[in-house]
């Protein structure tokens, strides 16, 4: 039953969705790690293809260090597309004010490189405008997050992630636009499930479904005093994203069995 929950509720933030251009969110980190020697290995995958790989590790008690990866390749070949990569370093902490919670936060660096083609307009009178957008910018962000463990084999979580994205090269066409950068906030809410039986501690495989959005600080896009360049407007407006991922915690498929 909560696999099936987790795939209907992932179907379902798909409603949610909106276009991306060149700015690709990641989804919040939220490990899941709550002692040293602890570990965490994620494939995530988006709903328009993209693909996370993300490596977190608890070297002593309440440090976390992490690795991530993102990648989308768009084959298509015509005028519409989309294509990037990414990656994310961070060092956090984690704390328990609760049996059943857990708290943490994290902070770190990235760069990203993508390119994004479209259309706009032109449907029923005059050409439609094109945006052909080649990007490359560096992060830095913050994030802190929330889980509760409900049972031992479903827990729920929040995340909230503030990104500085400063562009190092933009345009449009093979023009320079007129951004240097934003600011983003991007809050997450989650589910996951872990797989088996017994204790949620002895249970080493986990499937998350998660949903978050990202938005620029200051930025309205209904706003009738903005000025900027309609494709600056594309740049800036809001994000959603849906996620489905599996989790394999690798301390508990190594640790030792007791003994007699």
């Amino acid at each position: 039953m909560s696999q099936r929950l987790l795939l209907f509720l992932s179907t379902g933030f798909s409603l949610f969705l909106t276009s991306c251009v060149v700015y690709m969110p990641m989804q919040c980190a939220a490990p899941q790690i709550t002692d040293k020697n602890q570990g965490e290995l994620t494939l995530s995958t988006y709903l328009n293809g993209r693909a996370d790989v993300a490596a977190t590790y608890s070297p002593v008690r309440h440090l976390l260090v992490r690795a991530a990866y993102s990648n989308l390749r768009d084959k298509s070949r015509d005028s519409t597309y989309y294509r990037g990569h990414q990656y994310d370093l961070a060092v956090g902490t984690y704390w328990q004010p609760g049996t059943q919670w857990l708290v943490g936060a994290l902070g770190g660096i990235g760069q990203a490189q993508s390119t994004a083609a479209y259309s706009k307009g032109g449907f029923l009178f005059g050409y439609p405008t094109k945006y052909e957008f080649d990007a490359r910018y560096n992060k830095v962000f913050g994030e802190a997050y929330g889980i509760l463990q409900a049972s031992d084999a479903l827990s729920f979580g929040a995340a909230y992630r503030v990104t500085q994205v400063n562009f190092t090269h933009l345009t449009n066409l093979g023009s320079p636009v007129d951004l240097s950068s934003m600011t983003r906030s991007e809050p997450m809410v989650f589910m996951r499930v872990r797989l088996g039986t017994g204790p949620a501690e002895n249970r080493p495989v986990q499937l998350q479904a998660g949903w978050g959005t990202s938005s620029t600080f200051g930025y309205n896009e209904k706003d009738p005093n903005l000025t900027y360049d309609p494709g600056v407007r594309d740049l800036k407006q809001n994000r959603g994203y849906a996620t489905i991922g599996i989790t394999v915690f690798p301390h508990f498929l190594f640790r030792k069995a007791p003994t007699n």
